[in-house]
């Protein structure tokens, strides 16, 4: 597992939740979804190898993830400026986030 350390999540104006990261590598993401127990931080499984802890939600976003069951996620291309990939990625409300150590 590792840390997230740059991403950024906004509501738009239709009030859809979308999260913008960089992409990881050249696999299409399968099965992902978002873990969130309504605190600072959520996981983020990307594949079943791939799980990310995102740190520091916002606390306007922490509502939001709160009350909604997916967002749109984007994966980009920094050095190229470009979308990688796009997909929409549930979100599942537990009581606990399962307890994690850092690669």
């Amino acid at each position: 597992m590792k840390q997230m350390k740059l991403y950024t999540m906004f509501l738009t104006e239709k009030g859809e939740l979308v999260c913008v990261i960089p992409t990881m590598d050249t696999s299409f993401p399968t099965q992902s979804k978002i873990l969130y127990d309504g605190g600072k931080h959520a996981l983020f499984y990307r594949t079943s190898n791939q799980i990310f802890i995102l740190d520091y939600v916002n606390k306007a976003i922490q509502t939001v993830l709160k009350q909604t069951t997916r967002l749109l996620m984007f994966e980009i291309d920094l050095q190229q400026q470009n979308v990688v990939t796009n997909y929409f990625v549930p979100i599942i409300s537990t009581e606990h986030l399962p307890s994690f150590e850092l690669e």
